[in-house]
């Protein structure tokens, strides 16, 4: 039987929490490019994934304090590391392909009309 140190399980606890963090982050990113026109209840989860996600980033501030980093260090992976990279690059990525499907269907709506 395999045991873990303290140290080992925070690690493991951390990429648990950081692949949250990567799916919630998505799932905004979607929500805002894609938001569903009126009476679409999408905006409405990525608010509640929102606050769920602010949970998540304070659970892993924590168990990064716990194994010893400094503070500066953590916003600094945090934020400039994980959340507005994945962030970003994830609204970008959609924003291209909602253009993508947008150019795919005028063109096959033009050949229609011809």
């Amino acid at each position: 039987m395999i045991v873990l140190t303290p140290e080992q399980n925070a690690i493991v606890y951390l990429m648990f929490l950081n692949g949250i963090l990567f799916l919630g982050l998505h799932f905004i990113a979607f929500s805002i490019v894609n938001h569903g026109g009126k009476g679409s209840k999408r905006i409405g989860y990525a608010l509640l994934i929102t606050v769920l996600l602010i949970a998540v980033i304070q659970q892993e501030y924590e168990v990064m304090a716990q194994l010893s980093f400094t503070n500066s260090d953590t916003q600094k992976i945090l934020l400039g590391g994980s959340v507005a990279p994945v962030f970003l690059l994830s609204t970008a990525y959609y924003r291209i392909k909602r253009s993508r499907l947008e150019n795919e269907s005028n063109k096959t709506e033009h050949h229609k009309n011809l």
